[in-house]
């Protein structure tokens, strides 16, 4: 599975994410089947960044979407069920705020 990092910038306070550690060789968001199958994954760290260029304002949209993709929005989540994916029976509650569901 590959493991991210999520970037928030100091100055513009764009958010993204990057493939920290690719499960394989060229594996990212569009190569990697861990994305997207609705299974629960370890939390990612969240650092705040300077020194990093982002990936909108510094490089002006110019990024290998493969490896680093712009988060939309962020919200804590809450699922009571059998199973940790969007299948399993269960309920959840999505909460206001910074968290763990992310949309990229």
């Amino acid at each position: 599975m590959c493991t991210l990092t999520y970037y928030e910038h100091k100055v513009c306070k764009h958010v993204w994410a990057i493939v920290a550690e690719p499960c394989g060789p060229f594996m990212g968001f569009t190569t990697c089947p861990e994305f997207g199958d609705d299974s629960v994954k370890p939390t990612p760290q969240y650092l705040t960044t300077r020194s990093r260029p982002c990936p909108v304002c510094d490089l002006y949209g110019q990024y290998d979407r493969n490896q680093v993709r712009m988060v939309e929005a962020m919200g804590w989540g809450i699922k009571w069920g059998v199973g940790p994916g969007a299948g399993d029976f269960g309920c959840e509650i999505k909460l206001p705020g910074r968290g763990m569901c992310v949309m990229l």
